[in-house]
């Protein structure tokens, strides 16, 4: 809440102004590409994910409100069933809103989501096959508490939901918020003016290659790290992300983490302040970090000039995909870049800027993407999940 990495999708903007009239959600945009609206009605639209038997998942983080900082249960996940736009359940969760850096209130909650496995519907008997359905919160308990002097008591902020697939029941898997919270107050040298910080933001679980080892990575855009889960809920940070060279514009903020057909994990970063107030647009990368990894070793370089990238996925062609929140150029709307994984230095937008503050991304079963829209948008109800036809 301090600081830009903690707030990532708000600091210093007046989202309002810059998503008024004339960003709404579009029906098409041309021969090239199509977008068309699923639904809308949502509030801080994040993770976006689809499991093995086609059911979708999004995550919102809640509604925006007016006062003082506070905790409400606003936020919340929902399924629904491949081919339907009707939730088959929804379940609540915390939302802490703010109005900390006095441009239109924040909305803080479920953030990431991610899913796998081919038993995760309804009434499912027997053998889940592996099903995983995973939500990252944002914030920490300890964060929250330090930057509103306790008055604001978050009990789910910064924590990894399972989620169960038939009926959306949650269980703690880990406390990830509080344990960067501690791990970059004892790192505190690495960003003087702004650690101990947390922020988790984005998840990826996975399955091992030819075995039924599951996987849970996430993307801390406060802390800057990719932390492993392991199973008793402890973290193995795995990276670093490293920040601009330059001081003081400590704002790399890794938002997402995907798979490639490498088995390796790419992290795409949100570099707000470099590309809307410093340097301009196209100051964004992606990262190539070993899952096997462990800090300090460092991650490699392995795509640029993305602009405020904060959602990301692999194809089934091997194409990385990633949101943009803003266009590159200046301010909304966004945009969907793609980048072939055997050519990274090939940036190509299929959008047409047409993406209104776009937030999650993830590939349908039709191999069509699905993106969640005005993610950043206070306006209760503003959100909408699009379907996007490159």
């Amino acid at each position: 809440m301090k600081n830009q990495s903690r707030n990532v999708l708000f600091v210093g903007l007046s989202v309002t102004a810059m998503v008024g009239a004339g960003l709404a959600t579009p029906s098409g945009v041309g021969a090239a590409t199509t977008v068309t609206t699923l639904f809308g009605g949502l509030n801080a639209p994040r993770g976006i994910a689809f499991d093995g038997q086609g059911s979708m998942y999004v995550a919102e983080s809640g509604r925006a409100l007016v006062g003082d900082p506070g905790i409400s249960m606003t936020g919340r996940v929902s399924k629904y069933a491949s081919g339907s736009t009707a939730a088959s359940w929804r379940s609540s969760f915390e939302s802490l809103h703010t109005n900390e850096h006095s441009g239109p209130p924040d909305a803080l909650g479920p953030e990431g989501i991610s899913a796998i496995g081919r038993g995760c519907m309804n009434r499912s008997n027997g053998q889940r096959n592996g099903c995983q359905i995973q939500m990252i919160m944002s914030e920490s308990h300890d964060g929250v508490a330090a930057a509103s002097d306790g008055h604001a008591n978050a009990t789910q902020l910064g924590h990894l939901f399972r989620l169960d697939g038939a009926s959306g029941s949650a269980t703690s898997l880990s406390d990830v918020g509080d344990q960067m919270y501690a791990w970059t107050g004892a790192h505190h040298d690495l960003v003087p003016s702004d650690f101990p910080d947390s922020n988790p933001y984005g998840v990826l679980v996975t399955r091992t290659p030819g075995s039924d080892e599951i996987r849970t990575f996430v993307a801390d855009a406060g802390a800057n790290t990719i932390s492993e889960v392991n199973r008793d809920g402890s973290l193995r940070v795995v990276a670093y992300i490293p920040n601009e060279n330059q001081p003081p514009f400590r704002d790399a903020t890794p938002t997402c983490i995907a798979m490639g057909p490498d088995g390796q994990l790419y992290v795409a970063t949100l570099n707000f302040v470099a590309n809307l107030f410093v340097y301009g647009s196209g100051k964004s990368n992606v990262w190539r970090v070993d899952p096997d990894a462990t800090y300090p070793a460092a991650p490699a370089l392995w795509a640029t000039g993305l602009t405020t990238a904060n959602s990301c996925t692999f194809d089934n062609a091997g194409n990385f995909w990633a949101t943009e929140l803003f266009a590159p150029t200046s301010g909304p709307p966004g945009d969907l870049v793609r980048i072939p994984f055997s050519d990274p230095s090939q940036l190509t937008h299929v959008a047409g800027g047409h993406l209104p503050l776009p937030g999650g991304v993830a590939v349908g079963p039709d191999g069509a993407l699905y993106v969640t829209v005005n993610s950043a948008n206070p306006q209760e109800g503003s959100g909408a999940v699009v379907r996007v036809m490159p």
